[in-house]
């Protein structure tokens, strides 16, 4: 584990529970406001960032973990936002006002300490930029989306880039670089099409039941495969529809049993209603119109 202050630029390199222990990477992620509320034997911590007073970037990866936030005491409040971007795994990010569940290429932005925790239920690859900006105000209410690919490549490659050999101390050419990568961290933004979290869970809901509608009839379809389609997880599926007062296995058993009361009046068998209209088979289809009964 590699911890130095150089010239009024930090850099926090390499802290794994392997190199480090367990204890002592989750005193780490405690001192940066991170707290672990989950079994730490998991958690196989990786990560590296680079800090000063007006900057932020790093990247990590670890395990299954729950995490409660809380700012540091020294952390300026009021004028920064965090641009937070999954990489690999799934990430379910918490604000005071909502949560967010961030797949491969969703962005989330938001004002650091809006944020209260963050969940992962598998190994899970993560980067964030927290820069100055004068319209951090306007982030109290955490926007997510999905960047461009090709945005996200090129501030990864150079986030990554600046944390395998950062500047020794505040030279002069990092002023440029720290507002290089904010200038990036604000283009993937805008590629994003970031959206509050109420406006993200009325386009899942309209494209799933677009999907459901489409696909009823094929008897494989299920609430699993409509969120990989969706590229969602199956968590924020069941959210978007709550929030509906429905639930995507109700409306896709609802869609089915409409096209198979449609087939048996038209004068179809109950077998042959069953296998066009997704149920699979007779018996599922009569269980679930005595249900409907």
């Amino acid at each position: 584990m590699d911890t130095s202050h150089k010239g009024g630029l930090d850099r926090h390199r390499g802290y794994t529970s392997a190199e480090a222990g367990v204890s002592e990477t989750i005193a780490f992620l405690a001192s940066m406001g991170w707290h672990l509320t989950s079994d730490p034997a998991l958690l196989r911590f990786k990560g590296d960032a680079v800090l000063n007073d007006d900057f932020v970037v790093a990247r990590y990866s670890h395990g299954p973990a729950t995490f409660k936030y809380t700012p540091p005491k020294d952390l300026p409040t009021g004028n920064r936002i965090v641009l937070h971007a999954c990489l690999a795994g799934m990430l379910t990010l918490q604000a005071t006002t909502t949560s967010a569940d961030l797949n491969p290429l969703d962005v989330a932005i938001v004002q650091p300490e809006e944020i209260t925790g963050a969940e992962c239920r598998s190994t899970t690859t993560c980067m964030f930029v927290i820069f100055r900006s004068a319209e951090a105000r306007k982030h109290q209410e955490m926007l997510t989306g999905q960047s461009s690919e090709v945005y996200l490549r090129i501030l990864k490659a150079a986030t990554f880039a600046l944390l395998q050999d950062p500047p020794k101390g505040l030279q002069p050419g990092f002023i440029q670089i720290q507002r290089g990568l904010e200038e990036l961290a604000k283009a993937t933004a805008v590629r994003a099409d970031l959206r509050a979290d109420t406006d993200s869970l009325n386009a899942v809901y309209r494209r799933g039941l677009a999907l459901i509608g489409s696909m009823a009839t094929d008897n494989n379809t299920s609430v699993e495969s409509i969120a990989h389609d969706l590229h969602v997880s199956r968590s924020y599926l069941l959210r978007a529809f709550k929030a509906k007062g429905t639930t995507p296995s109700a409306t896709l058993r609802n869609e089915r049993l409409g096209n198979a009361r449609r087939l048996l009046e038209e004068g179809s068998s109950t077998k042959e209603a069953a296998a066009l209209s997704g149920f699979g088979s007779a018996r599922n289809l009569t269980g679930a119109l005595r249900a409907d009964t």
